[in-house]
C-alpha cells in the first residue's frame, strides 16, 4: 500500500474554492479580471496572486477569523484523516492558495500532526501580504508553491481538483481527480479516478 498521500486543499479538502470565496466578499470586483488572465496562461498563478490580495479591501482579524470559521469542508474529509491515521498512511496537503486557511481549518477539526504547504498570508496593517516561500523559478505552471517540488517519493497518491495540481498530479502513480482536473485527465488521456467525496476514496483504498 502506498504510504503518502498528498492533497489539494482548495476545492478538494474544502467544498468550495476558500481563496476564491474570500476574493469574492474582501476584494475588488477587478479580481475576476485577474483570474481570467490567469485561466487563459497569459499570467503566471504566483502573478495572479500577488495582483488578486492587492485588491483585498482592510479588513479586520476578525473578519478574517471569522471568514475562515465560515470556510465548509467535504463531509468525508475528518473520516478520511482518521482512517489514514490508523493504517499508518502519511497524509501532506499541497496548496497554491493560504496557509493561514490551511492552518486555522485544520485546528477547526483538531487535526494536528498533517504537514502542508501553501502560500504565507498574513495582515498588516489591516491589510492582507502574501509571500511566496515555496516558490520554484523553474515550476512547469508558474505556481506560487510549486507542488511538484514538494513530492518526495516515486510512488505516490495524489488527490486534487484544479490547474494548480497538474505539475504533481502527472507524476502521481496513482491519481483521483475532479472538477476541471478530471476534465483535463479526460481531454489529454491521463489515467485517473473520478470522485466527489472523500468517501469515494477511502472505499477506493480499502479495496485495493
Amino acid at each position: 500500500m502506498t504510504k503518502t498521500i498528498y492533497c489539494d486543499f482548495d476545492g478538494t479538502v474544502t467544498k468550495k474554492d476558500a481563496v476564491n470565496t474570500f476574493f469574492e466578499q474582501f476584494a475588488l470586483p477587478s479580481w475576476v479580471e485577474s483570474e481570467k488572465l490567469w485561466r487563459e496562461g497569459k499570467i503566471t498563478s504566483r502573478e495572479n496572486a500577488l495582483i488578486q490580495v492587492g485588491l483585498v479591501r482592510e479588513i479586520t482579524e476578525k473578519e478574517l477569523g471569522d471568514f475562515i470559521n465560515s470556510v465548509e469542508i467535504d463531509d468525508y474529509f475528518p473520516e478520511f484523516y482518521r482512517y489514514l491515521k490508523e493504517n499508518g498512511i502519511k497524509l501532506v496537503i499541497l496548496s497554491d492558495g493560504f496557509d493561514l486557511f490551511i492552518e486555522k481549518t485544520l485546528e477547526r477539526l483538531n487535526i494536528k500532526d498533517v504537514e502542508f504547504f501553501a502560500n504565507h498570508v498574513f495582515l498588516e496593517n489591516n491589510k492582507l501580504k502574501i509571500e511566496f516561500p515555496h516558490f520554484n523559478p523553474s515550476c512547469d505552471i508558474g505556481a506560487g508553491m510549486c507542488k511538484c517540488s514538494k513530492v518526495r517519493e516515486k510512488d505516490f497518491i495524489y488527490i486534487g481538483d484544479g490547474v494548480s495540481d497538474l505539475c504533481a498530479a502527472k507524476k502521481a502513480k496513482k491519481l483521483f481527480a475532479s472538477k476541471s482536473l478530471l476534465k483535463y485527465c479526460e481531454q489529454k488521456e491521463i489515467p485517473c479516478i473520478p470522485f466527489e467525496n472523500f468517501r469515494d476514496i477511502i472505499e477506493f483504498i480499502k479495496a485495493e
